[in-house]
């Protein structure tokens, strides 16, 4: 488990468990995963996020 990913659980443990199992169902890499969900129940994060997404091809 890399640093930012054990961050992630550590701070954030809702986020990445739903992360988790989006990623498991979708097929999206975990990271793309957590970024989407993070946006999407915070949404003053977006300006945060990555453009495009991790695991995303041209910003789908």
């Amino acid at each position: 488990m890399n640093r930012l990913t054990r961050r992630r659980w550590i701070f954030s443990p809702i986020t990445s468990w739903q992360a988790r199992r989006l990623s498991r169902t979708t097929g999206i890499d975990h990271d793309a995963a957590w970024v989407k969900l993070r946006t999407t129940t915070h949404p003053e994060e977006a300006v945060y996020a990555p453009r495009p997404l991790p695991g995303e091809q041209g910003g789908q």
